[in-house]
Formats: structure tokens, sequence, C-alpha cells
């Protein structure tokens, strides 16, 4: 039988991962006690949760989840980032380690919607616009088209007042 400290540790990693798509793996060794602490809850604030256990247990989990490839990323001292929306938290953890002196956590890996991805992933998606200003980016995209047919259908009839203002003042000026 397996150490009941590691078989709770995997059920709750179980709990925590089925049905995740998006996570980021990070090295946090270097950080202090206090320094991670102030990560942990920046991330948080940010809509993210980070979790430490056992390399070999996350990525057993990982395996039963489907998400294969992880091998090679889980060595050393590994955080587990949850997030929902991963912009947030990957631009929090990016301006930490700017302004860590050591650079720390460093990324190790991803998995963005399903897809696994590289060290380079918070880096990539921290430098992306925030999703309300995606969003209201996308908005203006789709009004664009819609405001210019507006303008277009109202042409003739703007046209025809015209006309209509015009045929009158030339009336008047004829009568007097």
């Amino acid at each position: 039988m397996g150490n009941p400290r590691n078989e709770a540790s995997v059920e709750a990693l179980r709990e925590i991962l089925t049905g995740t798509t998006t996570f980021f793996l990070v090295d946090y060794q270097g950080l202090s006690v206090a320094d991670f602490n102030t990560l942990r809850s920046k991330v948080r604030e940010a809509g993210g949760k980070i979790l430490v256990a056992k390399n070999t247990l996350i990525n057993l989990v990982l395996k039963e989840n489907g998400f294969d490839g992880f091998d090679e990323v889980l060595r050393g001292p590994t955080a587990l980032v949850l997030v929902d929306d991963p912009i947030e938290p990957a631009k929090v953890m990016s301006e930490f380690a700017k302004a860590h002196a050591k650079d720390l956590p460093v990324s190790k890996g991803a998995l963005l919607e399903g897809e696994q991805l590289g060290a380079e992933a918070i880096e990539r998606i921290a430098k992306l616009p925030s999703r309300p200003q995606l969003l209201s980016e996308l908005l203006g995209v789709l009004k664009s088209p819609l405001q210019q047919l507006v303008g277009v259908l109202e042409g003739p009839q703007r046209n025809m007042v015209s006309v209509v203002t015009n045929y009158s003042e030339k009336l008047k000026e004829e009568d007097n």
C-alpha cells in the first residue's frame, strides 16, 4: 500500500485537475517563503491558484487526464499554477519575475486550452491584452461594418431631404 499522504495528495490533485484545460508549471526554487507567499496572493488576486506537490504525483494525475509529455518539464521544484483566464495571472508572474533579483519564478511549460506549450508561454501570454480589452476590440471590429451600412442606407434619404429643401427654397425665391 502506498503512502497515505501521497494518496491524499493524488486525490486532491485529481479533484483539482479534472476538467482543467489551462495551467502553468513554474520553477520557484530560490524564492523565500515570504516572496512565494506574496506571489501566491498576487496570483490569487489575478484569478489563479498556486499549488505545490511532488512532480511524480502531478505527472501521474496529468497522465490520468490525458496530458502526456510533461515528464521532462516536471523536474526539480515545480509549482502548478491553475487559471481560468490565463492572461492576468501570466502578467502577474511575469512582472513578479522582472522585479525579483533572480528572475523567479521561471516558466517551465504550460497547458493552454488543452494544448501543451513550452517555457516561453508565460511571457508570450503576458504580452496579450486583457480579456475585456480583447472583447472591446472585437466588438469594435464587428460594429464597424454595421455603422458603415447605416451610413450608406441613410444616404438616399439625406439626399432626398436636401433636394426637397433646395427645391422649396428655389420656389420661395421665385415667388419673391
